[in-house]
């Protein structure tokens, strides 16, 4: 009786109110992320530490990254069917994201192709099943479809009845069987091939539409960033609502050799590739490859996963486009982006509406050397405002202002009505 007065209040403890199992995800008309309607920005992990990691200062690894602003993390094999110890698996990593307020990105790329009572319909079925129905299953964020379908080929119409079962849309493609999960979103990344038409196809079997580019590569000295931007903006193109994703690059298959010598982005090409997929529609970021042993240092190998890549670029690059940071509420608001001009056609810049009332502007520059650029198109109010992460300022006038940059610049600032130009 003792066992299940505790298992009661064990359960208890999952169910009180604001703990609810079972998150609903959804998109809204602008391609917002909406976790239980509330506006989100998924920053993800793919993937993050193994699961009891500490790190290299021996802090609870999730505990880390989940600080800093990392609020989704992958979870799931990227290969096999879903054996039993990958369903425990994922259940345990529901239990730590759950435990910290954070979401999961569950991998169902292997069953994606499942047929009308096929054995991978049984398995997708057992997999949602099973997860949905642990209390740590109000951790579930979204599902991951299939890998890279345009590229290898796989026709939408063999990837519907999986989303139909896992998310209840496009019931035609369901075959008269129920679904089993009706409140996720259904997530397809792209590899960086097809036209905006051919890539369209699939907006019928996916609720979120993305794209992988990882420009930068081991003994390539001019790596082409601003196709991050460019495959970003060829997505939204193709997808209805523009609920677009981007990953970038921790670490693939071109940053290293068998040498054991690898390249990996500086602190300024990911904060450029960051921002160009923002300006070019990106609803949701995730950074890949933190977990491939190939791009680690001696300490990384100790503790199994990419720390010095998190520690010298990419931690503070998450904090600083956090749902704790100052410019969140724009991030969620793309329906507010206006685009500006510039003087300079390498510059992309645009405007958003922040919390009461800021403005801000995120402008980026791919053009050779550095230069004075100038940015147009700014309300009449807009006077003074500070460069986020800079410790600076800029004044504009007549709705504009000048302001230099080298290539791979992104300067990013925040006017405020009524007041001056401070910011931390």
């Amino acid at each position: 009786m003792r066992l299940r007065v505790i298992a009661a209040g064990v359960l208890l403890a999952w169910l009180v109110p604001g703990t609810a199992v079972g998150v609903v995800t959804r998109v809204d008309r602008h391609g917002t992320t909406l976790v239980d309607g509330r506006k989100v920005f998924p920053i993800v992990l793919a993937k993050g530490p193994e699961r009891g990691a500490v790190t290299p200062d021996g802090a609870d690894a999730v505990d880390e990254l989940v600080s800093a602003g990392v609020n989704f993390l992958k979870v799931g094999p990227a290969s096999g069917v879903w054996s039993e110890a990958d369903t425990a698996d994922a259940v345990a990593w529901n239990g730590e994201a759950a435990k910290r307020g954070v979401y999961t990105w569950i991998n169902l790329s292997t069953l994606s192709r499942a047929r009308p009572g096929s054995r991978l319909e049984t398995r997708l079925r057992r997999v949602i099943g099973t997860l949905k129905r642990d209390p740590s299953g109000r951790a579930i964020g979204m599902w991951k479809g299939a890998e890279e379908p345009w590229r290898y080929r796989i026709p939408p119409a063999s990837l519907g009845f999986a989303y139909c079962v896992a998310t209840g849309r496009n019931r035609a493609a369901c075959a008269g069987r129920r679904p089993a999960d009706t409140d996720h979103l259904w997530v397809t990344v792209q590899a960086p091939r097809g036209s905006p038409p051919g890539l369209a196809r699939f907006s019928s079997v996916t609720d979120v539409h993305g794209v992988n580019y990882y420009p930068v590569s081991l003994g390539n000295p001019d790596p082409a960033l601003g196709e991050v931007g460019r495959w970003t903006r060829r997505l939204a193109a193709a997808t209805p609502k523009r609920s677009v994703w981007t990953t970038l690059q921790i670490c693939w298959s071109w940053s290293y050799d068998a040498e054991g010598n690898f390249a990996l982005p500086s602190r300024r090409e990911e904060r450029y590739m960051i921002y160009d997929a923002i300006l070019n529609g990106a609803r949701n970021l995730a950074f890949y490859g933190g977990h491939n042993p190939s791009c680690w240092s001696q300490t990384d190998s100790v503790f199994r996963w990419n720390w010095t890549f998190w520690n010298d670029v990419l931690a503070e690059l998450v904090r600083e486009i956090s749902a704790a940071s100052p410019i969140a509420p724009a991030l969620v608001n793309p329906g507010s982006t206006r685009v500006l001009e510039s003087d300079d056609p390498t510059v992309q810049a645009i405007s958003r509406r922040g919390a009461g009332g800021d403005l801000w502007v995120i402008a980026a520059r791919s053009g050779a050397g550095s230069r004075p650029v100038t940015i147009g198109g700014l309300p009449a109010w807009a006077t003074a405002a500070g460069v986020y992460t800079e410790g600076r300022s800029v004044t504009a006038a007549d709705g504009s202002f000048t302001d230099t940059f080298d290539r791979w610049d992104v300067h990013v600032y925040r006017f405020r009505p009524g007041s001056g130009h401070e910011l931390p």
